[in-house]
């Protein structure tokens, strides 16, 4: 009667020690940690918040952007006045990555030089490029701009961690996690965090509201975390060592502290 007890008893403390082992291991392994845990019900929560949940996001242009500006309408005057302005390997580079904007707010654009565009969405830069164009005489110019530096960062649990280009304004949180491979095996799919700046956004991706919801939109340089849950499927293999050799430890001091507690049950 006593041994089966024990057993029980040893198994039950072994079992207690191994959860709590795993848990101190995800918690170092987990990034972005805040002073308070945040918590909520809600499929789309915002911390402090600096973006309203009903807001469409528009990108308006800012210093370091970088900008694609083509000719719709007439191709041999946009690649005239192109060719005409720079040489040929800046072209190049024009071309396929665009046209920096500067710290002072100017970006050189062919014909009509520094043109200050900051504060515009991309759709009200192509009309005042448009006018800026007609006025240097060419007739009825349609311009299309694409902002080609959009970017956002995806890290933690997902495939392909990593810094990603955007090729659209309207990018969502499903798209962006998508283009990092998806979620791996140990994501925490119900927590999943945008950080903006100071603002901070929970979303759980295990119910279908968040994609109704405009603040799944992703901007411009966010952060997108997707906690771990659990112990990893696939650490690398010293994390996996130091954390096997964790759980042994761990095990070991179960099973010692059990056999003092069978020995002094037994002398009584």
């Amino acid at each position: 009667m006593v041994n089966s007890r024990f057993m029980r008893f040893t198994g039950f403390l072994c079992f207690i020690l191994l959860v709590m082992s795993s848990c101190s291991y995800k918690n170092k392994n987990t990034l972005f940690k805040t002073a308070k845990k945040l918590k909520s019900d809600k499929p789309v929560a915002i911390f402090g918040a600096q973006t309203s949940d009903s807001v469409v996001y528009r990108h308006r242009i800012k210093t370091g952007d970088r900008l694609q500006v083509r000719f719709l309408n007439n191709y041999d005057i946009g690649q005239a006045a192109i060719q005409s302005a720079t040489s040929q390997a800046n072209r190049d580079v024009n071309i396929e990555k665009g046209y920096l904007v500067n710290y002072d707010s100017t970006v050189t654009l062919p014909l009509i030089g520094r043109t200050n565009l900051v504060g515009k969405t991309r759709l009200e830069a192509a009309k005042y490029l448009e006018t800026k164009y007609t006025e240097w005489g060419i007739i009825n110019p349609i311009i299309d701009l694409n902002i080609a530096s959009l970017s956002v960062t995806v890290l933690g649990e997902v495939a392909a961690p990593g810094k990603i280009l955007l090729d659209k304004e309207n990018t969502t949180l499903i798209d962006a996690i998508a283009l990092a491979g998806g979620f791996t095996p140990g994501a925490k799919k119900n927590i999943v965090k945008i950080i903006r700046g100071k603002e901070i956004i929970l979303v759980n991706l295990k119910s279908i509201d968040p994609l109704y919801s405009p603040a799944i939109t992703i901007q411009d340089n966010d952060i997108i975390y997707v906690e771990p849950y659990g112990l990893k499927a696939s650490m690398d293999p010293v994390s996996a060592a130091g954390t096997g050799i964790t759980l042994l430890l761990s095990g070991l001091q179960a099973v010692f502290i059990s056999i003092q507690l069978y020995t002094l049950f037994r002398n009584q």
